[in-house]
């Protein structure tokens, strides 16, 4: 099975006021299923990529000082399309180091709070286009 790792890291410096963000996302889509991601911010824009099945895709960037970051993503398969916010501040402080695969339902995410590991699948975003 290949594999593949894209590391996109968006500005996160020594002023970062909180700890970084780590996200990887991983393709659940099904053998043979491409996955064509784009994510954004309302600062960063992360480019187009094309994570294979069981491949993964990882962000890393600082969260502003007000934690209202929002990262979200157009996701492509087959002749499907979707998105999501990968990240939004207000609903993920736990999100430290966050690990979501992507299904064709919708996306998952396995995080620790505190002690416990966490796990929660969302729908995708009704509107079907990036702004």
């Amino acid at each position: 099975m290949l594999l593949s790792l894209s590391l996109i890291r968006t500005s996160c410096d020594a002023t970062c006021p909180y700890t970084p963000t780590h996200l990887n996302i991983t393709n659940g889509l099904g053998a043979g299923l491409d996955l064509t991601i784009h994510c954004k911010s309302k600062d960063d824009d992360l480019g187009q990529h094309v994570v294979p099945f069981g491949g993964e895709y990882t962000i890393d960037f600082c969260t502003n000082f007000w934690r209202t970051t929002v990262f979200f993503c157009g996701m492509s398969w087959s002749s499907e399309f979707h998105w999501f916010d990968i990240y939004d501040a207000s609903r993920d402080p736990y999100c430290g180091d966050c690990n979501w695969t992507i299904q064709a339902t919708g996306p998952c995410v396995v995080y620790y709070k505190y002690i416990w590991k966490e796990s929660v699948c969302y729908p995708w975003n009704k509107k079907a286009y990036l702004h």
